[in-house]
């Protein structure tokens, strides 16, 4: 039902509208049209496909008022492209294309020639390309006096003074004008102002007002007409257009697209009437400026573009390369003209000409002075080229000079003169230079000089063209000298030499010696600088010299260094720095310990440390020791593991308890899952730095305590931490088992009773692979003999692993033999029992 309501009512506004077209309102309410109702009458009303000035026009000519013209171009813009497709191609007539290009073979096969233009576009083919160029004629402007009145021009007659009218009357077919109570009066053919000498005249009868002046009469275009102009020939889009009747030569020709790829540009003629009314130069246009030839078009007229009958190309090193349109009596020198003349790197003294003769290729040069008199044949292609990359008068400097360079040698025409103008620095090797320079045949050859006798006046040499001098920095000619410091210094490293450094200037260079440094013997090493391989220390690498800074010998204070020479400072063998450790948790003092020497042990920093405390759990205990090497996985999980248990234990995690019965026992196990584990900043920055250098060391300290200086009572190296947890009171399932868990421990429980509470092992474990970690860090894994398998014992704080067996493993040959002969072997002893 409510599809049907849709379809009256849409049946319904079409009606309406076809009523409002009717009544010269083609479109009313153009925003509330949908969007095919809209293509639809942009087809009717062949409103498709034109340019905002035609579109403006033949909207006019329908009745719209600007406003509505405005809400039409709105919406056309918001439209879908793909819609207007098929609506927006160009209108032609039947005559399309042109009879010559259908009857003439050799412009039909003009594509298969040769195509010298080499990608160019012929000369003014942009200018029909350029969107904001159209040469529509302004409508807005008052109508020109010169302006011939014409069929469907819609006249507006203002009457004014004693009488106040004001009319708005449309040209007839016959050319008339009907005014109230006046009858018809031709005006067409005749100017706006030729128009209303007329109309005032024939209006003098009706308001003799107009007579004494006391009456006025003006006359003006109100909505012009529409005229149809045919364009056949070369041209892109060759047929019938309906443009506005102030539209000229140019606007039809825009409208077109212009010439084709054949069409000339010169050759443009306006038919009227059978009668060829002028012949257009576009060229006159493009360079002159002139659009005297550039007529208004009136109804009926004919616009032909010829084939061109000329044309050639210009390229190279000019300003505007192009293919020119040639007429018969114009030179080489006037297309050069009309392409801007030479470009500013281009050889202006003779062109090169490429040209189809009669049998063969020709190729011509033209002189300069030629240019006038050459004339041209269509396909020329007219080359210039660039200027040679040579200079007649260049001479150049460079290296150790302030203002290197090139330089005319006009200018400078001496070595001398050169060198002033390039003023060497003032670290220049002085001694020798070099001059490069091209001999007669072009091949190089190098002239040395000395740099003070030619600015001295006793040595100077004329230059020619391209020699280049070349001065050189003394840096330049040796090694970089340095010296070198490492040891007990505050900063060691490579320094570079000065004359007269010594050992005491190097040393602050480093900004000192360091509190270890040992300064009775400060070692340099020296390079050898042997004359001769037979020298008797022939055999050695270097000097060693060795001094005392602690003396007040003011040789050793002030040894002059060498270039290359190396200072080592020995720490002193008697120099200890104090060496830290650290003891966290259950302890009455914790904290940072320094060791009194080497031969402290765990058990002397938990008696400086108070001892343990009360609830102090020493089987828990871990020591952490930089190894500076990685470390596994499995040591890092361990230690993560022992710190989030410290953690648990003191109260750091929130737990929920839930209370289990042991099935054939009276035991009541409570176990307690870990929900959020928090870590102290403390582990934290423990298992950051866990690849860096630290590792977790397994020690029993409840019998270091038992047994001080025990081979388990190890000695204190720099960075330990012992950590003493709390009494450990869980015990904690990680791995392959159905729940995970901790679980709170009571004496006596078994591994197998700790699976039990974590819902047994899962589908994927591997049993036999089953492990426990206690508290110290000591591992012990499940023992398999055959079928029987021997769990390890369970101790506060123990972590059991459980883990994943590994997918698609399978029995080796060898596995599978000797389960096999278990198997059997049981077998026989149990036949052998049973006979007993």
């Amino acid at each position: 039902m409510i599809r049907f309501l849709k379809i009256i009512l849409f049946i319904g506004f079409l009606t309406v509208f076809q009523a409002s077209v009717s009544a010269q309102n083609p479109m009313p309410n153009i925003e509330n049209l949908t969007d095919q109702q809209l293509v639809d009458m942009l087809n009717q009303y062949q409103l498709v496909g034109l340019s905002d000035f035609e579109l403006d026009m033949k909207a006019k000519e329908r009745g719209l008022s600007q406003s509505q013209i405005t809400a039409l171009k709105k919406r056309i813009a918001q439209l879908d492209p793909t819609s207007l497709k098929d609506l927006n191609a160009p209108k032609k007539a039947a005559n399309d294309i042109s009879t010559e290009v259908r009857t003439n073979p050799e412009i039909r096969n003009y594509n298969r020639r040769i195509d010298t233009s080499k990608g160019l576009k012929p000369f003014g083919a942009s200018i029909f390309n350029n969107e904001d160029l159209s040469f529509e004629p302004n409508l807005n402007i008052a109508t020109p006096q010169n302006y011939v009145i014409g069929v469907n021009d819609q006249l507006l007659i203002d009457i004014f003074g004693n009488s106040d009218i004001t009319q708005k009357i449309k040209v007839n077919p016959e050319g008339d004008i009907r005014v109230h109570n006046l009858g018809p009066v031709r005006v067409a053919g005749l100017t706006i102002e030729d128009a209303r000498i007329k109309l005032k005249n024939a209006l003098t009868k009706i308001y003799p007002g107009i007579a004494n002046g006391s009456v006025s009469v003006q006359l003006s275009i109100a909505q012009i007409r529409s005229i149809r102009v045919t364009i056949i020939g070369e041209i892109k889009r060759p047929g019938n257009y309906d443009i506005s009747s102030l539209s000229t030569l140019m606007n039809g020709l825009f409208a077109s697209g212009g010439p084709n790829e054949i069409g000339s540009f010169r050759d443009i003629e306006l038919v009227r009437n059978g009668k060829k009314m002028v012949v257009f130069d576009l060229y006159d246009f493009l360079l002159k400026s002139d659009l005297s030839k550039n007529l208004l078009l009136q109804d009926g007229d004919v616009i032909r573009v010829n084939p061109y009958a000329k044309r050639v190309t210009l390229n190279g090193a000019v300003k505007k390369p192009a293919l020119f349109d040639v007429k018969e009596n114009e030179t080489a020198a006037d297309i050069l003209a009309y392409a801007g003349g030479f470009a500013d790197i281009g050889y202006k003294e003779m062109l090169r000409v490429y040209r189809f003769g009669a049998k063969n290729k020709e190729i011509l040069s033209v002189k300069k002075e030629q240019l006038s008199q050459f004339k041209l044949m269509s396909g020329d292609n007219l080359e210039v080229d660039t200027i040679a990359n040579s200079y007649v008068n260049r001479v150049g400097i460079f290296g150790s000079v302030y203002y290197p360079g090139f330089y005319g040698i006009s200018v400078m025409p001496t070595l001398k003169d050169l060198l002033i103008a390039a003023k060497p620095h003032e670290d220049a090797y002085l001694q020798r230079a070099l001059l490069r320079r091209l001999k007669v045949d072009y091949t190089p050859e190098i002239i040395n000089f000395n740099i003070n006798e030619v600015l001295n006046g006793s040595f100077n040499i004329p230059l020619i063209r391209e020699d280049s001098v070349q001065i050189f920095r003394v840096s330049d000619l040796r090694e970089k000298y340095t010296v070198s410091i490492n040891g007990e210094v505050n900063k060691p490293g490579i320094f570079d030499f000065s004359d007269s450094m010594t050992a005491q200037d190097l040393v602050l260079m480093a900004s000192g010696y360091k509190d270890g440094a040992s300064l009775q013997k400060i070692e340099i090493s020296r390079r050898l600088r042997q004359n001769s391989a037979t020298q008797k220390d022939s055999s050695l690498y270097s000097i060693i010299k060795v001094i005392d800074a602690t003396t007040t010998n003011i040789a050793d204070l002030n040894f002059k260094l060498s270039p290359f020479d190396i200072i080592s400072v020995r720490r002193s063998p008697i120099y200890k720095e104090q060496i830290s450790v650290k003891i966290e948790g259950e302890v009455l003092y914790p904290g940072k310990y320094t060791l009194t020497g080497n031969t402290e042990r765990i058990s002397d920093l938990v008696k400086r440390a108070g001892g343990l405390k009360q609830k102090g759990f020493a089987e828990g205990a871990v020591l952490i020791r930089n190894t500076y090497r990685d470390i596994s996985e499995n040591d890092a999980a361990v230690l993560n593991n022992k710190t989030n248990l410290m953690n648990t234990q003191n109260g750091k995690a929130s737990t929920t308890a839930n209370t289990t019965t042991n099935n054939g026992t009276n035991n009541t196990y409570t176990t307690t899952a870990i929900t959020t584990p928090i870590i102290s900043s403390t582990d934290t920055s423990i298992i950051a730095n866990l690849n860096k250098e630290q590792k977790p060391v397994g020690i029993k300290l409840d019998q270091i305590l038992k047994k001080p200086g025990s081979a388990e009572d190890l000695f204190l190296v720099e960075g330990d931490v012992l950590k003493v947890p709390k009494e450990l009171q869980t015990i904690q399932t990680f791995g392959a088992v159905n729940v995970p868990k901790q679980i709170v421990y009571v004496e006596g429980i078994s591994f197998k009773d700790a699976l039990r509470e974590s819902g047994r092992f899962s589908l994927n474990a591997a049993r036999k692979n089953s492990y426990v970690i206690y508290p110290n860090g000591q591992v012990r894994k499940t023992r398999n003999f055959l079928f029987f398998r021997s769990y390890p014992s369970i101790k506060p704080g123990t972590e059991i692993y459980v883990p994943i067996k590994k997918q698609g493993s399978k029995l080796s040959t060898g596995e599978l033999i000797g389960i096999i002969s278990s198997v059997s072997g049981m077998i026989s002893m149990l036949v052998v029992l049973l006979r007993i």
